[in-house]
Order: structure tokens, then sequence, then C-alpha cells
């Protein structure tokens, strides 16, 4: 409840909710055609030490689950620059 409680207060008004359903669509899909767990990802996390990302389209991005325990929240692309 707390993460789904982030994801909201992480929306803005103008977040493309169809885009971001689907996905989560595209999460499910690729798991029944490859038999290998898919979730999604927020690029820029939600929540991290340094950096808050918004719960948008552009944000988002469909991968197996075991890279996204991987990543975690620790990573972000550009995050050493």
């Amino acid at each position: 409840r707390k993460y789904q409680a982030q994801q909201l207060q992480a929306t803005p008004k103008w977040a493309d909710e169809t885009c971001i359903q689907e996905k989560y669509d595209l999460a499910v899909l690729k798991t029944k055609a490859l038999g290998i767990s898919h979730e999604v990802d927020h690029i820029v996390p939600l929540q991290s030490k340094t950096v808050c990302g918004l719960h948008v389209e552009d944000n988002l991005c469909v991968l197996p689950r075991s890279f996204n325990i991987k990543k975690g929240n620790r990573s972000w692309p550009g995050m050493w620059l």
C-alpha cells in the first residue's frame, strides 16, 4: 500500500494514464509469451536517497523481473554524470 501511495503522489495530472496502463499490459503479455516474469520499472526511481522520479509513461520500461531486482532504486541513466 505504501508503494501505491507513492505512485499516486508521484503521478502528475498531465500523465497519460492510457500509456501507463499499456506498459503494465505489455509486462503481462511478455510474461505469458516468454515464460519469464516481467515488470514495469521506473527508470528514475520514485524514491531514493538522491533523486525522486515521476510515475509517467516516459519514466517506465518493461524488463525481466530479475533485472529489476538487481537494479533496485540505486541506479538510473546518467547518474554518474
